[in-house]
């Protein structure tokens, strides 16, 4: 693991009504230079936004929203950005359920290990699309903007040289700004529908520990060599991980 002379940076919250963890990904040391402010965007759920935020959206220089949610999570809380606006385009990282199918609530550790081995292509796909992208900004969100999300950003910073530390704190600072209002919210919903919350369903709901993105990237080191090794042996080409690095580092 490689080591940092500084603390790592870590981008605060894009102040938007409606979204609790919106922010850029910019100011990281990445290979041949820093990740530029307008060029990798995360967020949680953007239905709340309404008009005024979508124009935010624009001024941030955002020309494409990936969303991560499946088609239950997008009739229950659709975005509102309209596309005349900025292009969101569908990506689900799981199909039919917002968590794995056939495990009954599973770990954060084993969400994201599972999105790197059993659902590689839908992350790939992610980081494709960001790749290819038209000129712009480029936001990728799902229903938190902590564990979907937090892979494809973790792999693709990774991808153009970010020091681990620094893709690590970028990660862990969804814990802080999903805090309070937010998780009180969704807990409240998850227990008017399914009862009591135990401590596996507030981890899956309101947590973001550095060790467990740590532990993601590790799987990805094992299983592929690298987050390099992992796209380019699944759909992405050299061409492609140019135009990432250079849509992402200036």
């Amino acid at each position: 693991m490689s080591s940092m002379s500084i603390a790592p940076r870590i981008g605060a919250p894009i102040h938007v009504e409606g979204t609790y963890n919106l922010r850029s990904t910019g100011g990281y040391a990445a290979r041949g230079g820093v990740t530029r402010e307008s060029g990798l965007f995360r967020s949680d759920a953007l239905h709340r936004i309404g008009e005024p935020g979508a124009q935010r959206l624009v001024e941030q220089g955002i020309v494409r929203i990936i969303d991560l949610r499946d088609a239950e999570e997008l009739r229950i809380a659709p975005s509102a950005v309209p596309g005349a606006l900025v292009e969101t385009v569908h990506h689900p990282i799981f199909e039919g359920a917002a968590l794995p199918k056939g495990r009954r609530n599973p770990s954060l550790v084993e969400v994201y290990r599972v999105i790197a081995v059993e659902r590689v292509a839908a992350l790939v796909g992610a980081v494709r699309l960001i790749a290819d992208a038209p000129e712009g900004g480029v936001l990728v969100n799902c229903t938190a903007g902590k564990d979907r999300t937090g892979m494809v950003v973790a792999t693709t910073l990774t991808a153009v040289g970010v020091p681990r530390e620094q893709v690590i704190a970028d990660y862990a600072a969804s814990s802080e700004n999903l805090s309070g209002e937010w998780a009180e919210s969704m807990l409240t919903a998850f227990r008017a529908r399914y009862g009591e919350v135990d401590d596996t369903v507030l981890e899956l709901v309101t947590a973001s520990p550095a060790e467990f993105i740590a532990d993601a990237l590790d799987v990805i080191d094992d299983t592929y060599g690298s987050a390099e090794r992992m796209l380019l042996g699944h759909g992405i080409d050299d061409d492609a991980l140019s135009r990432l690095q250079a849509r992402l580092v200036a």
